[in-house]
């Protein structure tokens, strides 16, 4: 009976340490597969040719062309200004570090930079060779111009496939997809502005970075209140804007989303109240380095066009129509789950 009992224990001690065995051999090839993923991971980061953009729009024009074969930054945050942004430590150290630097060619902090890293900058006048359209010199117009978009991407194309001539053909092929997207986006746009019924309506600016953005949407704008970086308007200029807004039937007064609380902000309330109109406010960038150029095109349009079509007669007061649209969006959701229970309980 003892020895029964014994050969029983011994099974069961084996199994155990069988058991035992094969679970710490798993864990043993799950922290080695770990530890030298990471590494081999990091080391094709690296190998990457690295592409930095100054600011969200370029770097995702630049993402659409290089793909998966080369590694697109931004430095200037989608919050930030990028005529009041200053370069960080980091910053210096990732443009030294980067094979092919991507800007507009008007951003103040590029004064900065050492002459080495100059040589590896596609720039303003590398986009005027190119043939984008630009008029009064407006930067806005490289990327809030959609057909601009597909100049800069030919640009980048260009000198991304001298610096990795293995790829050029997989950088022509995403060249042109992006080209027909941008081209259905166009399409898209005119399609859009018709049905929202806001084409050849009249809109003030309060800075001239939106001019592209209304020449492609077919919108008539009336005037701009401050043309160029830290022009100040005065009280003149001012009742200016609001004479020629009230004469022009303008619909709305439009205002960079960053500068709420700037100049453009407070001046662009008080116009909009005094002409009884409202206050949309547009962001010049997208506010996810995720979003594609497209995405963030089509949110701008429809933001300027609902803002129109549903604005009246306003207060001035400025609300979003972000958080309009958000509202809109959750009362929606919440109709529809109502509707989802009621069925379930039925």
């Amino acid at each position: 009976m003892l020895s029964r009992k014994r050969m029983c224990l011994s099974r069961r001690s084996s199994r155990f340490t069988a058991d035992s065995g094969t679970k710490i051999l798993v864990a043993v090839f799950l922290l080695t597969l770990v530890l030298f993923t990471n590494p081999i991971k990091t080391r094709c980061e690296e190998h990457r040719t690295l592409v930095v953009a100054t600011i969200p729009p370029l770097a995702s024009i630049a993402k659409e062309v290089v793909g998966e074969r080369a590694r697109v930054v931004y430095l200037v945050p989608t919050t930030s200004d990028p005529h009041q942004y200053s370069l960080r430590p980091g910053d210096a150290q990732l443009l030294e570090r980067a094979d092919l630097i991507i800007c507009v060619g008007k951003e103040p902090f590029l004064g900065e930079l050492p002459e080495d890293v100059r040589d590896k900058m596609i720039g303003w006048e590398d986009w005027l060779s190119a043939g984008v359209y630009v008029v009064n010199d407006n930067p806005h117009y490289l990327w809030l111009y959609p057909p601009n978009a597909i100049k800069v991407a030919e640009v980048i194309r260009n000198r991304i496939s001298g610096l990795d001539p293995s790829g050029s053909i997989y950088y022509e092929r995403n060249f042109n997809r992006f080209k027909e997207r941008v081209q259905e986006l166009i399409s898209w746009i005119h399609a859009y502005v018709r049905s929202a019924g806001v084409e050849g309506k009249s809109v003030l600016l309060a800075g001239s970075h939106f001019v592209p953005l209304m020449r492609i949407m077919g919108l008539r704008v009336v005037e701009v209140l401050i043309r160029g970086e830290g022009k100040i308007p005065g009280p003149g200029d001012v009742v200016e804007f609001e004479k020629r807004g009230r004469q022009g039937k303008a619909s709305a007064v439009i205002v960079l989303a960053t500068q709420t609380e700037g100049d453009e902000g407070r001046l662009g309330r008080t116009v909009a109240r005094d002409l009884g109109i409202p206050v949309i406010y547009v962001y010049g960038t997208m506010f996810s380095g995720n979003d594609t150029y497209c995405e963030f095109i089509k949110y701008t349009v429809t933001t300027v066009a609902s803002g129109i079509s549903s604005g009246g007669k306003g207060n001035g007061e400025g609300v979003p129509i972000e958080c309009i649209a958000a509202v809109m969006i959750l009362s929606l959701i919440s109709l529809l789950e109502l509707i989802i229970l009621w069925r379930s309980g039925s």
